[in-house]
């Protein structure tokens, strides 16, 4: 069922995806999943279990999570952030050289003397008072809290949130080297037909059976809404 503020268009690419990963075996599937130990919600989340498990090779269960992007800006937006980011980090970075080699000339005192030459001294900044180096430092260490936080697709495949990852999008959205590291790209052809244009890279979850309980409570609120909507009203 499409929410008010979905559009069609992001309603199809969850829809065809869902069906793509029920004939390839995760037979447990529920729209809009909050995942385990984030605060990510994803479009479809996937669950599939083997019967012929063997630890060293095949887990006992996969858990696949799939977003969907109808819109080259909507999937761009994290990386351009990310962009500005860096750049402004590298003007900073500058910024930082500039005064660190202007205040070794004013501050002579400061350098340690602890190398051979003089210009690879260390520069002891814990006594110095120079407000402008100061604030300088502070941004660079926000810049890189920032950087380190990363998007939700970094952040999806740092936290090892699924087995695969995969991006679903209209054809020719995005450029193969513009696809979050290690998420696979599966392409709505005018056809009608998904086509895997990126393999998946597998990852370690170790929460299987949470995925599982979220996907199941997903799957029957949903249920449960739709059976509500369905009801005939007396009025």
């Amino acid at each position: 069922m499409m929410s008010r503020s979905e559009t069609a268009l992001h309603s199809k690419l969850k829809q065809v995806v869902a069906f793509w990963a029920y004939e390839r075996g995760f037979r447990s599937l529920a729209f809009e999943v909050a995942a385990p130990r984030s605060s990510f919600r994803v479009d479809v989340a996937a669950y599939r279990a083997f019967r012929n498990a063997d630890a060293d090779f095949c887990p006992s269960a996969l858990v696949a999570v799939f977003e969907c992007k109808q819109a080259r800006s909507d999937l761009l937006k994290d990386n351009r952030r990310r962009n500005r980011l860096q750049e402004q980090l590298a003007a900073l970075q500058q910024r930082r050289i500039d005064l660190e080699r202007l205040l070794r000339v004013h501050h002579p005192h400061l350098c340690r003397g602890d190398s051979l030459f003089p210009e690879y001294d260390t520069f002891d900044t814990s006594l110095l008072e120079h407000q402008g180096y100061r604030l300088t430092i502070d941004k660079i260490a926000r810049i890189h809290r920032q950087l380190r936080a990363g998007t939700k697709f970094d952040q999806m495949g740092r936290y090892e949130l699924a087995d695969l990852h995969y991006l679903v999008t209209p054809p020719d959205l995005i450029r193969a080297e513009e696809a979050p590291v290690g998420w696979g790209l599966l392409e709505l052809q005018p056809t009608g037909e998904l086509v895997e244009s990126i393999a998946a890279l597998r990852f370690r979850c170790p929460d299987r059976l949470r995925w599982l309980e979220r996907i199941a409570k997903s799957a029957t609120a949903a249920l449960l809404k739709n059976a509500i909507n369905s009801v005939p009203s007396n009025g």
